[in-house]
């Protein structure tokens, strides 16, 4: 089982290589995770490496859960980090993105540990899976709804978004998102959030403050466009 990193893809010049700060986004999800945060790479100023597992379609389902666990989150991103140098001091940061959902705490546990060696090394949770962060952006309050798993915030998801998710129209309300989410935050001194609760915002105020509000406001009235070059890329 190996790994593969999606991301940055612009020539920059050798005399600019460092007028950008790197993300590196550590992911569990191979769609919605990724989809969202890879939009960001390119942005002056912002690198972005998305670390994803790599599942091979004869994989059955349980092997393809495995292959996202904690664990082989940590796995691919101590390949990733003997590879990559990321410096403190021109802003990088390693972000690992996974859910609380059904996996061992003692796995969890570990890659918090990891990540607390250094401070730009960062696990953010979503508890009981990333659909919590996406819900954010459409609600201030999500303890009406009646959602216990992953399976459940999934399909209040997908209930009060008519046609389904679609990260584009997610991404403008990114900034609601961040405050929704850091207001629901009852447990923000630990790092791990109660159940409708998520440390993803953490990320997101990242990206918006390494990008400034007129970098942010020029990236989302760019998304049509964006969005006309995915659709003539799945076309293809």
């Amino acid at each position: 089982m190996g790994f593969k990193v999606r991301g940055y893809t612009r020539n920059v010049p050798q005399e600019k290589v460092r007028d950008y700060s790197l993300f590196a986004i550590a992911t569990e999800g191979t769609e919605r995770e990724p989809d969202y945060f890879r939009l960001f790479d390119g942005i002056d100023r912002i690198k972005v490496d998305i670390i994803e597992p790599e599942l091979l379609d004869e994989e059955n389902e349980q092997e393809k859960r495995r292959a996202s666990s904690p664990s082989k989150v940590l796995e691919k991103v101590k390949a990733y980090i003997a590879e990559n140098q990321l410096s403190a001091e021109d802003g990088d940061s390693l972000w690992c993105v996974i859910d609380v959902d059904r996996w061992p705490q003692e796995q969890i546990k570990e890659l918090h540990a990891f990540c607390s060696q250094k401070d730009n090394w960062h696990l953010v949770i979503s508890n009981p899976s990333i659909e919590i962060w996406l819900l954010y952006h459409k609600r201030a309050d999500l303890t009406d709804f009646d959602i216990q798993t992953a399976k459940d915030a999934k399909q209040v998801l997908d209930k009060i978004e008519k046609g389904g998710y679609y990260y584009i129209k997610y991404l403008p309300l990114m900034l609601d998102a961040i405050e929704n989410a850091h207001n629901a935050d009852s447990n923000r001194d630990d790092y791990m959030p109660e159940l409708l609760h998520t440390k993803v915002h953490q990320l997101g105020r990242s990206l918006y403050e390494r990008m400034g509000k007129v970098r942010f406001e020029k990236f989302i009235a760019s998304l049509p466009d964006i969005e006309k070059e995915i659709l003539k890329k799945k076309k293809r």
